[in-house]
């Protein structure tokens, strides 16, 4: 009918001026790649963890520490850093968008700058700004030392997401919509990483309460060995004195 085929004409319309649109967006992008990689990840980084902190955690206010450790996480590293070495290191080494240049750059993400690079900064980065350490010259190596202990997990965390996630980034995404694309598709990942490791405090506090049984455990085997020294001390009295009393007959 008319009205039908009015409809699909103007769906039609819509879906060309929707992509016009993005175009008309896309091709802004590419003429600033660096600002939006900074934008969009700073944007991203702040958003998700008040997002986690309002709504999967509940908390009636924020605790700003901690939101000021994702903005700063968005900002320098994934925005600044993560485009250097998206745009300019990887693509001097494995340039072009061939299979196996593609390949080597997911692979090198997940492997190599993730735990070398994208964890120890942020440990970092939460340290410095989240604990008021008296000696500053310790915010490095403690951090360092918290992520050791958490990094399997992490990692296995980050490849789950990271592995088909940055398939998209170097087999599909051209090039100055890489970090934009990884800062929009990173919002439940930020939200899983401000859930899991946002809270220093709180992760410091867990495992203080799994060292306290082990504390009393030792407490209570230091009273056993007291009590049964003290038994024996008793038993060597009462023989001694039985010796020296001698024979009753």
């Amino acid at each position: 009918s008319l009205f039908g085929l009015g409809h699909i004409a103007c769906s039609l319309r819509a879906h060309v001026g929707m992509c016009g649109g993005l175009r008309r967006f896309s091709s802004k992008l590419a003429k600033h790649p660096f600002a939006a990689a900074v934008v969009f990840s700073t944007v991203k980084g702040g958003s998700a963890d008040a997002f986690t902190q309002r709504v999967l955690e509940g908390k009636s206010e924020l605790d700003r520490d901690r939101l000021a450790v994702f903005i700063t996480f968005g900002f320098f590293y994934q925005g600044c850093f993560q485009y250097m070495l998206w745009a300019k290191l990887f693509e001097r080494i494995w340039p072009g968008r061939s299979f196996r240049a593609s390949l080597s750059k997911l692979v090198a993400t997940n492997l190599i700058s993730d735990p070398v690079f994208f964890f120890p900064t942020f440990y970092v980065i939460r340290e410095a700004l989240t604990t008021k350490a008296n000696d500053r010259r310790q915010v490095v190596p403690i951090a360092l030392r918290k992520y050791r202990d958490n990094c399997f997990r992490d990692w296995v965390a980050g490849w789950c997401v990271w592995f088909p996630g940055h398939y998209v980034t170097y087999f599909w995404m051209p090039l100055h919509l890489r970090v934009p694309w990884v800062a929009c598709a990173s919002f439940s990942y930020i939200c899983l990483l401000s859930y899991l490791r946002g809270d220093a405090r709180q992760e410091e506090a867990l495992v203080v309460s799994k060292d306290v049984p082990d504390a009393k455990e030792a407490t209570t085997h230091g009273s056993c060995m007291e009590e049964a020294a003290r038994l024996s001390a008793e038993a060597t009295e009462i023989s001694l004195a039985g010796r020296s009393a001698g024979p009753l007959c």
